[in-house]
Protein backbone atom coordinates (compact mmCIF):
# COMPACT_ATOMS: atom_id res chain seq x y z
CA UNK A 1 0.00 0.00 0.00
CA UNK A 2 1.32 3.44 -0.93
CA UNK A 3 1.56 5.56 2.17
CA UNK A 4 2.62 9.20 2.27
CA UNK A 5 6.03 8.25 3.72
CA UNK A 6 6.61 5.57 1.04
CA UNK A 7 5.52 8.04 -1.60
CA UNK A 8 7.94 10.63 -0.20
CA UNK A 9 10.86 8.14 -0.21
CA UNK A 10 10.01 7.10 -3.76
CA UNK A 11 9.81 10.74 -4.84
CA UNK A 12 13.15 11.57 -3.13
CA UNK A 13 14.77 8.56 -4.82
CA UNK A 14 13.46 9.55 -8.26
CA UNK A 15 14.49 13.17 -7.65
CA UNK A 16 18.04 12.10 -6.69
CA UNK A 17 18.22 9.88 -9.81
CA UNK A 18 17.05 12.77 -11.94
CA UNK A 19 19.73 15.09 -10.47
CA UNK A 20 22.41 12.43 -11.12
CA UNK A 21 21.16 11.94 -14.67
CA UNK A 22 21.25 15.71 -15.27
CA UNK A 23 24.83 15.87 -13.91
CA UNK A 24 25.75 12.94 -16.19
CA UNK A 25 24.21 14.67 -19.22
CA UNK A 26 26.08 17.89 -18.34
CA UNK A 27 29.40 15.99 -18.06
CA UNK A 28 28.75 14.16 -21.33
CA UNK A 29 27.92 17.42 -23.11
CA UNK A 30 31.15 18.95 -21.79
CA UNK A 31 33.14 15.87 -22.83
CA UNK A 32 31.52 15.99 -26.28
CA UNK A 33 32.41 19.70 -26.67
CA UNK A 34 36.03 18.96 -25.64
CA UNK A 35 36.19 16.00 -28.05
CA UNK A 36 34.87 18.16 -30.89
CA UNK A 37 37.45 20.84 -30.08
CA UNK A 38 40.25 18.24 -30.03
CA UNK A 39 39.02 16.80 -33.34
CA UNK A 40 39.00 20.28 -34.87
CA UNK A 41 42.55 20.97 -33.60
CA UNK A 42 43.67 17.56 -34.92
CA UNK A 43 42.26 18.34 -38.38
CA UNK A 44 44.01 21.74 -38.39
CA UNK A 45 47.29 20.08 -37.33
CA UNK A 46 46.85 17.39 -39.99
CA UNK A 47 46.29 20.02 -42.70
CA UNK A 48 49.40 21.91 -41.55
CA UNK A 49 51.50 18.72 -41.59
CA UNK A 50 50.21 17.89 -45.09
CA UNK A 51 51.02 21.40 -46.34
CA UNK A 52 54.53 21.24 -44.89
CA UNK A 53 55.06 17.72 -46.27
CA UNK A 54 53.88 18.82 -49.74
CA UNK A 55 56.17 21.86 -49.64
CA UNK A 56 59.16 19.73 -48.58
CA UNK A 57 58.23 17.16 -51.22
CA UNK A 58 58.08 19.85 -53.89
CA UNK A 59 61.43 21.38 -52.87
CA UNK A 60 63.10 17.96 -52.70
CA UNK A 61 61.64 17.07 -56.11
CA UNK A 62 62.99 20.26 -57.67
CA UNK A 63 66.48 19.74 -56.24
CA UNK A 64 66.71 16.03 -57.04
CA UNK A 65 65.13 16.37 -60.49
CA UNK A 66 67.44 19.25 -61.41
CA UNK A 67 70.57 17.30 -60.35
CA UNK A 68 69.52 14.18 -62.27
CA UNK A 69 68.39 16.14 -65.34
CA UNK A 70 71.66 18.12 -65.32
CA UNK A 71 73.68 14.88 -65.26
CA UNK A 72 71.60 13.28 -68.03
CA UNK A 73 71.92 16.33 -70.27
CA UNK A 74 75.66 16.60 -69.50
CA UNK A 75 76.21 13.11 -70.88
CA UNK A 76 73.52 12.77 -73.56
CA UNK A 77 73.37 16.39 -74.73
CA UNK A 78 70.84 19.21 -74.33
CA UNK A 79 68.23 17.22 -76.27
CA UNK A 80 68.73 14.38 -73.79
CA UNK A 81 66.48 13.21 -71.05
CA UNK A 82 64.66 15.14 -68.36
CA UNK A 83 64.03 13.48 -65.01
CA UNK A 84 60.84 13.90 -62.99
CA UNK A 85 59.33 12.45 -59.86
CA UNK A 86 55.58 12.03 -60.14
CA UNK A 87 53.92 11.89 -56.70
CA UNK A 88 50.71 9.86 -56.62
CA UNK A 89 48.42 9.47 -53.61
CA UNK A 90 47.28 5.87 -53.37
CA UNK A 91 45.95 3.77 -50.49
CA UNK A 92 46.37 6.67 -48.06
CA UNK A 93 50.06 7.08 -48.89
CA UNK A 94 52.08 9.12 -51.33
CA UNK A 95 54.06 7.05 -53.83
CA UNK A 96 56.91 8.42 -55.95
CA UNK A 97 57.08 7.30 -59.57
CA UNK A 98 60.37 8.10 -61.31
CA UNK A 99 59.98 9.24 -64.91
CA UNK A 100 62.22 10.01 -67.84
CA UNK A 101 60.96 12.52 -70.39
CA UNK A 102 62.42 13.14 -73.84
CA UNK A 103 61.01 15.64 -76.29
CA UNK A 104 57.97 16.11 -74.05
CA UNK A 105 57.16 12.37 -74.16
CA UNK A 106 57.16 10.36 -70.93
CA UNK A 107 59.22 7.19 -71.30
CA UNK A 108 56.95 4.49 -69.85
CA UNK A 109 59.56 1.72 -69.70
CA UNK A 110 62.94 3.47 -69.21
CA UNK A 111 65.03 0.32 -69.06
CA UNK A 112 63.87 -0.86 -72.48
CA UNK A 113 63.05 2.47 -74.13
CA UNK A 114 65.91 4.63 -72.86
CA UNK A 115 68.63 2.04 -72.34
CA UNK A 116 70.95 1.00 -69.54
CA UNK A 117 73.32 3.93 -70.02
CA UNK A 118 70.56 6.41 -69.15
CA UNK A 119 69.67 4.35 -66.09
CA UNK A 120 73.36 4.24 -65.07
CA UNK A 121 73.71 8.03 -65.23
CA UNK A 122 70.38 8.61 -63.44
CA UNK A 123 71.29 6.13 -60.66
CA UNK A 124 74.65 7.87 -60.20
CA UNK A 125 72.96 11.29 -60.13
CA UNK A 126 70.40 10.09 -57.56
CA UNK A 127 73.25 8.93 -55.32
CA UNK A 128 74.95 12.33 -55.70
CA UNK A 129 71.67 14.14 -54.93
CA UNK A 130 71.02 12.00 -51.83
CA UNK A 131 74.56 12.55 -50.60
CA UNK A 132 74.32 16.32 -51.16
CA UNK A 133 70.84 16.76 -49.66
CA UNK A 134 71.14 14.29 -46.80
CA UNK A 135 70.42 15.48 -43.28
CA UNK A 136 72.37 15.15 -41.11
CA UNK A 137 75.32 15.74 -43.37
CA UNK A 138 77.27 12.59 -44.08
CA UNK A 139 80.81 12.06 -45.21
CA UNK A 140 80.94 12.83 -48.92
CA UNK A 141 82.09 9.45 -50.12
CA UNK A 142 80.66 7.30 -52.90
CA UNK A 143 81.83 3.75 -53.47
CA UNK A 144 80.67 2.48 -56.86
CA UNK A 145 81.09 -0.75 -58.80
CA UNK A 146 81.04 -0.32 -62.59
CA UNK A 147 78.69 2.70 -62.39
CA UNK A 148 78.62 3.41 -66.15
CA UNK A 149 78.99 -0.05 -67.68
CA UNK A 150 76.06 0.45 -70.07
CA UNK A 151 77.09 3.91 -71.33
CA UNK A 152 77.96 3.44 -75.01
CA UNK A 153 79.50 5.74 -77.60
CA UNK A 154 82.88 7.42 -77.28
CA UNK A 155 81.44 10.93 -76.89
CA UNK A 156 78.98 9.81 -74.19
CA UNK A 157 81.76 7.99 -72.34
CA UNK A 158 84.04 11.03 -72.44
CA UNK A 159 81.24 13.23 -71.08
CA UNK A 160 80.40 10.65 -68.36
CA UNK A 161 84.05 10.55 -67.23
CA UNK A 162 84.20 14.35 -67.28
CA UNK A 163 80.95 14.54 -65.27
CA UNK A 164 82.41 12.21 -62.67
CA UNK A 165 85.54 14.36 -62.26
CA UNK A 166 83.63 17.67 -62.32
CA UNK A 167 81.07 16.63 -59.69
CA UNK A 168 83.77 15.16 -57.45
CA UNK A 169 85.67 18.46 -57.57
CA UNK A 170 82.67 20.84 -57.41
CA UNK A 171 80.86 19.02 -54.59
CA UNK A 172 83.95 17.85 -52.71
CA UNK A 173 82.89 14.21 -53.07
CA UNK A 174 85.44 11.43 -52.89
CA UNK A 175 84.50 8.73 -55.40
CA UNK A 176 85.99 5.27 -55.24
CA UNK A 177 85.01 3.03 -58.09
CA UNK A 178 85.83 -0.44 -59.23
CA UNK A 179 86.01 -0.79 -62.99
CA UNK A 180 87.60 -2.80 -65.72
CA UNK A 181 86.68 -0.14 -68.29
CA UNK A 182 89.80 1.67 -69.50
CA UNK A 183 87.92 4.87 -70.33
CA UNK A 184 86.70 5.11 -66.73
CA UNK A 185 90.15 4.82 -65.17
CA UNK A 186 90.52 8.46 -64.22
CA UNK A 187 91.91 10.38 -61.25
CA UNK A 188 94.20 8.52 -58.87
CA UNK A 189 94.33 4.93 -60.09
CA UNK A 190 95.06 2.03 -57.77
CA UNK A 191 95.34 -1.36 -59.50
CA UNK A 192 94.54 -4.34 -57.31
CA UNK A 193 95.09 -7.91 -58.42
CA UNK A 194 95.62 -8.89 -62.00
CA UNK A 195 99.25 -9.84 -61.41
CA UNK A 196 100.44 -13.38 -61.48
CA UNK A 197 102.45 -14.46 -58.38
CA UNK A 198 104.63 -16.73 -60.54
CA UNK A 199 106.11 -13.75 -62.48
Amino acid sequence: MLTPSNFRRRLDSLSAGHRLARLGVKREKQALAEARERAEHTLIAQRLVQEVAERIQSEAHQKIASVVTHCLKSVFGPEGYEFRINFVKARGKTEAHLQFVRGGVVIEDPLNEAGGGVIDIAAFALRIACLSLGVPRRRKLLVLDEPFRFVHGEANRERAASLLETLAADLGVQIILATGLEWLKIGKIVEIGGQNDDD
